[in-house]
Formats: C-alpha cells, sequence, structure tokens
C-alpha cells in the first residue's frame, strides 16, 4: 500500500546517525587509546572502598536485579517496560532491523528477547512505529516463537504473549504503537479492516482517531511530552504521558531544541565508559546524561493541578539506534539489555495479565525508577485516610496523612559509602510542581491541608558509585531523581 509522502514520521523518531553521533564514532578512538582526563584507562579494578581491606578489589557492579518478589497490600510489584521497539519499527536497529516486509537483524532481535529475560522483566508494552507495524497482522509484533504461549482474549484473537525465557521466566509481552500518539496494549489493528482507517488511526491525533484506537483496546499515552504544548496535550483526551524519557536525554536534537541542554554537552563523559581498559562499569554511564525533562514535569504537573486524572510514565525508548558506538563491556551503548536497565516503570498488579497491567496503568499505581544505580527497595507512597489506606491514583480526603517510605538499595548493591536519599512531596501546580514536605527519615509524613494532585520524588546523590568512578567521580556524581511516584488525588 502505497502512502503519501506528505504522511510525516514522528519527529522523535531519530536517525541512527545523526551529525552529533557521527562526531562521537569520530572521538571513539580517542575513548579507545586514552586521553588525559584523570582517569588511568589501563588501571585495573578500582581500589577498596570503605570497609574493604586495602587492595581488595571492589565487586563488579550489577548488570541485573535478583528474582525478588515484593507486595504491597495483596498486590504484586511488576518491573515493566512502557515504550519499546522491536526490530520491526523503522528506525530500530540503525534502521535495518525491518526490510522488504521481513526480519533483516536476527540478532537485533536476539538481543531484544535476550535483555526482557536478562532482566526479568514481566511486562513489556511495545510501542512500534508505522510503518511497519500497520504491514503484520497484531501479533507479528509479538514475535512468537513456538517455545512462547499466546495470549487471547474472549473472542480468541491473540493479543498478547507470555515470552519464554531459559529460565523458566515470562515475560508479558503486548503491542502498541508510537506515533503522533502512543497507544499501549492494543487488542486489534484499528481500523475495522480498512488500510486507510488504519493508517489514520495510527499517525492522526483526532477525535476519530483515538475513539478508533479505544475500540482497538487501547489506553492512549503521549510519548516524548517534552516536545508537545500543553494546548495539544489537554486536547488529546489521554490516559498517561512520558514524564521523562531516556531517548530524550541521548538524543542530541531533542536536547537542544525541548530540554534546553548543551546537544552533545554528555559525550565527553560517555566516551570515558568506552575506553579500552577503563574500570568505570558501562552501565553507570547513565550518570553521564540522567537528568530530569523539567519541561515535560512541568507540563504535567500543570494537567494535574487543572483537574486532569493522567498517569505518568518512564519512556527507555530503546531502539538499538541512538548511541551507535560499544561501552568497555563489549555491549552497546544504547543495548536493549542496557535502556531497559536504565528506565523502568514498577506497576502495582493485581496479576501480571493483560488486565492487570492495563488496570494498574490505567489507575496510576505505579512509579518510575532508574534501577542500574540500585532497586528501590520498600519505597511505597500511600495515604491514610481516616484508616483507609489509598494508593498511588486514588482519592483522598482532605486531612489525610500523606505517607513515603524512603527505600533503600537492597543487598545486591554496594552501600559503603552510602548513597545520599530524601523524599520529596510535591504538590502539583501550575507551571510546575510546589514542594510541601521533604525530610531523610525512614518515612515522611504529611497532613494535607490543602487539595490538589501530591507527587514524590526520591532523589539520590549516588555517592556508593564514587569508588568505581575513580578520578571521575567529582564530574559524575551529584544528585538525581531516583524514583517518580504517580499522584495521590486530595479531595475536599
Amino acid at each position: 500500500m502505497e502512502r503519501p509522502l506528505s504522511r510525516a514520521r514522528t519527529p522523535f523518531a531519530l536517525p541512527a546517525l545523526t551529525l552529533p553521533a557521527f562526531a562521537l564514532l569520530a572521538l571513539a578512538p580517542l575513548a579507545a587509546s586514552g586521553c588525559d582526563d584523570g582517569t588511568d584507562a589501563d588501571a585495573g579494578p578500582p581500589d577498596a572502598g570503605p570497609g574493604q581491606d586495602a587492595g581488595e578489589p571492589l565487586p563488579a557492579w550489577p548488570r541485573g536485579l535478583p528474582v525478588e518478589d515484593e507486595t504491597r497490600r495483596g498486590r504484586r510489584l511488576a518491573r515493566s517496560i512502557v515504550h519499546l521497539h522491536s526490530p520491526l519499527s523503522h528506525d530500530a536497529c540503525d534502521g535495518a532491523g525491518w526490510v522488504d516486509g521481513a526480519l533483516a537483524d536476527e540478532d537485533c532481535l536476539a538481543h531484544f528477547r535476550d535483555a526482557l529475560c536478562a532482566l526479568h522483566i514481566d511486562a513489556a508494552m511495545t510501542t512500534d512505529h508505522v510503518p511497519h507495524l500497520d504491514e503484520v497482522p497484531l501479533e507479528g509484533g509479538l514475535w512468537l516463537r513456538p517455545e512462547d504461549e499466546p495470549v487471547t482474549n474472549g473472542a480468541g484473537a491473540i493479543v498478547a504473549a507470555r515470552m519464554a525465557c531459559p529460565d523458566g521466566h515470562r515475560v508479558l509481552l503486548t503491542v502498541g504503537s508510537e506515533n503522533r500518539l502512543m497507544p499501549l496494549l492494543l487488542e486489534r489493528h484499528p481500523g475495522d479492516g480498512d488500510p486507510d482507517a488504519m493508517l489514520r488511526a495510527y499517525e492522526d491525533d483526532t477525535v476519530e482517531s483515538r475513539a478508533a484506537l479505544r475500540a482497538a483496546g487501547a489506553l492512549i499515552w503521549q510519548a516524548h511530552t517534552e516536545g508537545r504544548t500543553l494546548e495539544e496535550l489537554r486536547a488529546s483526551e489521554l490516559d498517561g504521558l512520558e514524564l521523562y524519557n531516556l531517548h530524550a536525554n541521548v538524543g542530541p536534537d531533542i536536547r537542544e531544541a525541548y530540554l534546553g541542554l548543551e546537544p552533545a554537552g554528555y559525550l565527553s563523559d560517555l566516551l570515558l565508559f568506552a575506553r579500552a581498559g577503563t574500570s568505570l562499569p558501562p552501565d553507570l554511564a547513565v550518570l553521564s546524561f540522567l537528568d530530569a525533562n523539567r519541561p515535560s514535569l512541568e507540563r504535567w504537573d500543570t494537567l494535574l493541578a487543572e483537574g486532569t486524572r493522567i498517569a505518568g510514565s518512564g519512556g527507555c525508548d530503546a531502539h538499538e539506534n541512538a548511541l551507535p558506538m560499544e561501552l568497555s563491556d563489549g555491549e552497546r551503548a544504547d543495548s536493549y539489555r542496557r535502556m531497559m536497565y536504565w528506565i523502568q516503570n514498577v506497576l502495582l498488579v493485581d496479576d501480571v495479565t493483560v488486565d492487570g497491567v492495563r488496570d494498574a496503568l490505567d489507575a496510576g499505581r505505579f512509579y518510575v525508577t532508574t534501577p542500574a544505580l540500585g532497586r528501590p527497595v520498600g519505597f511505597d507512597f500511600v495515604a491514610d485516610d481516616a484508616g483507609a489506606t489509598r494508593e498511588m491514583g486514588e482519592d483522598a480526603a482532605l486531612g489525610a496523612t500523606l505517607r513515603v517510605t524512603l527505600p533503600t538499595l537492597g543487598p545486591s548493591f554496594p552501600s559503603d559509602p552510602a548513597p545520599v536519599l530524601r523524599a520529596h512531596l510535591i504538590r502539583s501546580e501550575p507551571g510546575g510542581g510546589v514542594e510541601v514536605a521533604s525530610g531523610d527519615g525512614p518515612t515522611l509524613e504529611h497532613v494535607a491541608d490543602a487539595a490538589g494532585a501530591y507527587r514524590v520524588e526520591i532523589r539520590m546523590v549516588p555517592e556508593h558509585a564514587s569508588p568505581y568512578l575513580t578520578g571521575r567521580a567529582s564530574a559524575l556524581i551529584r544528585e538525581v531523581v531516583w524514583v517518580y511516584s504517580n499522584p495521590i488525588f486530595v479531595t475536599e
């Protein structure tokens, strides 16, 4: 089917090699040979940190998390990816994943599946572009293998899959798309079998296109909130939006145009993690560019303050197309595993099913985190409302006590020196949130004396990473947001 040239691709689907990316590749040999930056490229593992014997090397920085289930009030915490591109997207795998109607890069698909299994992701919501999602049946976006388990709806149609992992873990995989909007959890293609209607539903943002997506089972999300105006967001009748997008922080064009950051300001630090012989753990390269997407947060806070009930998610936006270089572990800087380790959403689900995931996302019962800096063990945000516990996404009465439990790193991550952690309780206001309380104790409590949407940021100064960063710790260690909660709505 021919497509009119006037139908532009999403402006945020960056090509595999922008001009700054070419510059990055040109600098890669310098990274391999070493440069005068205070870090010894030929050094072995970092020396012992506090609490270790002198000369004893540090343990390896974790490349994943242990399989430990946490629950909250009878619900399971499910590690989830919201916004993920398989080789089916036209710009995935350096633009060569899907060619002439077929998979052209078997390695890219292997990386996609291996990453989901290695990180023990519970639920992953793919969001492939058109083209080429519209060129295959919906189940084509699930990459089913004989060992995978198709998930069907009441009509018997395949709507998801339980992807099989070598160790017996299964990942719930669902289909969505990212174009002008980002529909999640589709149960069929929109358009009732009409190819033109399907394309309009995927590529447009109109009353008709949104109705078609919802009729196909979708929750409607907005990717790359930093590039949308408030007027656009208000008009789109969204269920959720991205409060953070990883691709935005590494895409030079987006950094400059929408985040107000130097387009390639992080590359010199990132290149340190690519140098041959470096002892810097490559997964800590996230500290080169982990900055809050302030324009997205300000728009989200404004919408919440206006009374819009809208959830906020973090998008890893993995394509294997953004940073085409290897880090010192031989893995791409933008590998599926690494980007999914850098940003995850933790959903409080009744069960890891399509309905369970849909309910948690729709309710806003989840939080966003960067688990490569540590799993936020024990994090919780609730309201005590006259003895009843209210979750994220729920209403609490004026005078309820909002309670935040400060998380810990858990035993898998080094903690000597300890990271500096602080909870910040924020009430959404037009133009940006206002902090109403903060603290570094085990719990933070605040009696809500004003109506509004209240959310939490757990900010971290990752001092526990400093022994691993040797001469670059002073440049890379700074306060970052480790956890973003969804809001609790205090009503009069």
